[in-house]
């Protein structure tokens, strides 16, 4: 197998993601929401899961009810976007951020749900943009005037910024791409989300009983063209699974064989908190063989929807054993019963042909 880094691989200069300190709250379906408590009882069946926990940003630090866990204010998600993004540049350097500053560079936001104003409540039209298009502050802050769209792509948002910040920065018409992200735990959405019919998520042989966090989280990613000594990343394959349970394991097992080799640090999985799918995955890399080091992100971190992808890239960028590796793997679930194959390589240590 080869360990090459791909020619259209991008190189990751900065990352940061902060998430909401906030305890758990427990979703209690309310009679006066009649829509809320059907996804939920849908939900608890689709994807083997008793309840649904909330960490969210504007929550009291005081103790609050299920109530006031739906009606958290959303400054506080707004400011978690803006740190992130000075997060990320303070580890881009203060040379290059202003190299960045004079150069051709682009911002791509995404989010899950798209135009939320209505659920969050704004109270002015310059909350309203921020919250359904883009982030206004940003923009003005850090410069960005070529070019800036938003993504909405559900469980997608982070997998779609990045090939098309891939895209602009090979085609040569940018030279930086500034990928920020945020996910709000809006139960109405999460829960409806939770309720759709896919055939991998649902039918787990575990009997309901794990509760399902779902965390509010916001990340930031500084992305340029590749350079040999950052983190390199790229989007390799997009295949949709068969409905059967056995096919879709083997193949999982099949892509993930093809795709490591013994510069292999990581297989990530585990992006969608269906616990059917969770499972399925498992089984996929017992099947594999492959012996490689495996973590299963909502099972260690709780689902952040569109998040869980950066989140994953975040945790192998600071994890000890990714410094004497090269490569690692993110398979990371659609949604809708396909998988996102996100490869890693560690520029630290050259990527070689591996026989």
């Amino acid at each position: 197998m080869n360990c090459v880094v791909p020619d259209n691989a991008i190189g990751v200069f900065g990352i940061s993601m902060v998430e909401s300190g906030h305890s758990f709250v427990p979703f209690e379906p309310s009679w006066f929401n009649a829509n809320e408590a059907r996804f939920f009882k849908q939900a608890q069946r689709r994807q083997a899961q008793q309840e649904w926990l909330f960490s969210r940003f504007g929550l009291p630090d005081t103790e609050v009810d299920s109530e006031q866990m739906r009606r958290a204010a959303y400054r506080e998600a707004l400011n978690a976007v803006a740190k992130v993004c000075r997060n990320a540049f303070d580890q881009v350097g203060r040379k290059l951020e202003t190299q960045i500053r004079k150069q051709r560079s682009g911002f791509v936001y995404f989010d899950a749900w798209g135009e939320t104003a209505t659920f969050e409540g704004a109270n002015s039209w310059r909350d309203v943009i921020s919250l359904d298009l883009l982030p206004k502050p940003i923009l003005r802050d850090y410069g960005f005037r070529d070019f800036s769209c938003k993504v909405r792509g559900e469980r997608n948002g982070f997998m779609h910024a990045i090939r098309l910040a891939s895209d602009l920065l090979n085609s040569h018409e940018m030279d930086t791409v500034v990928v920020a992200g945020l996910f709000r735990s809006l139960p109405l959405m999460v829960l409806s989300s939770a309720a759709e019919r896919v055939a991998l998520h649902g039918g787990a042989r575990a009997k309901l009983g794990t509760p399902c966090p779902s965390v509010e989280r916001a990340g930031c990613v500084v992305l340029r063209r590749l350079p040999a000594q950052v983190t390199s990343i790229a989007i390799t394959s997009y295949s949709q699974l068969p409905e059967s349970q056995q096919l879709a394991r083997e193949h999982l097992a099949s892509e993930w064989q093809t795709r490591c080799n013994e510069r292999t640090a990581y297989v990530m999985a585990g992006l969608h908190p269906s616990a059917a799918m969770r499972e399925l995955e498992r089984e996929a890399y017992a099947a594999s063989a492959i012996g490689k080091r495996y973590l299963s992100v909502c099972d260690v971190y709780g689902d952040s929807g569109c998040m869980n992808p950066m989140l994953a890239l975040s945790h192998l960028t600071s994890a000890s054993e990714w410094r004497a590796r090269s490569h690692a793997l993110i398979s990371a679930d659609d949604g809708r019963g396909g998988v996102w194959a996100l490869e890693c390589w560690n520029g630290l240590h050259e990527a070689q042909e591996v026989e």
